[in-house]
């Protein structure tokens, strides 16, 4: 599959779009990943986000679910 520079920038803009449903879906995805056993790492790499992000949404979830670390 080919796409142009601008159609990456469009699809790009629209992953890091700030709506709140966006987040919680990305999130809710990144933590299914990491359940499946993928580093923080992997799972910034293929969802196109920060390894920080990943990381943060990580401990934000072992903090109010002690029982899932």
């Amino acid at each position: 599959m080919f796409l142009s520079e601008t159609e990456r920038d469009t699809l790009l803009k629209t992953l890091n779009a700030k709506s709140p449903e966006l987040i919680q879906a990305r999130m809710a995805n990144a933590l299914l990943l990491l359940a499946d056993g993928l580093s923080t790492e992997d799972v910034s790499g293929l969802l196109y986000l920060d390894e920080a992000s990943v990381a943060g949404w990580k401990k934000m979830f072992f903090k109010r679910n002690p029982k899932a670390a």
